[in-house]
């Protein structure tokens, strides 16, 4: 996974609010955190995408989700990306399994069916766009496929 630079942080979060993004403060359980709501149409090849700026959490965070995404479903998949990158580390072993866990423990029970089937099609649309992307590597491909197995025993 790429780390960004405490500069390429901040001119993303400039750029985002030049376009005129929304930008939506969220505080969920312990965490409090921001995202960007992004047009669909930015990454049509990734259906629900989430996209994440972030280096070292001293230099801040920069989130944006799809705006295709459910709005009552974004705050909790926006969260998956600040445990994983701001809490457990981007160096961290199986640290996309670990943020789905807490995620999940997030989710209201009256939307966790529709919520869980959401994220298994995303993490299995995300191997798939990921596989032939030189900036993903074999480590970050075994992450997500982590978080994917974890979602399909909790369809069945």
């Amino acid at each position: 996974m790429e780390k960004y630079s405490k500069e390429q942080i901040d001119g993303t979060r400039k750029h985002f609010r030049s376009l005129g993004l929304k930008e939506v403060d969220v505080s969920l359980g312990k965490y409090r955190f921001s995202y960007f709501v992004m047009p669909q149409e930015w990454e049509s090849k990734l259906t629900d995408y989430v996209y994440r700026c972030t280096g070292e959490p001293k230099d801040g965070y920069v989130f944006g989700i799809s705006d295709h995404v459910k709005e009552e479903h974004r705050k909790y998949v926006v969260a998956h990306e600040y445990i994983e990158f701001n809490e457990i580390g981007i160096d961290t072993p199986n640290r996309c399994a670990k943020a789905l866990e807490e995620e999940l423990k997030l989710v209201p029970d009256n939307i966790k069916p529709d919520y869980v089937k959401m994220r298994k099609d995303f993490f299995k649309n995300l191997i798939s766009y990921c596989s032939d992307r030189p900036n993903y590597t074999k480590e970050d491909l075994e992450e997500f496929k982590g978080s994917l197995s974890k979602l399909e025993e909790l369809v069945k």
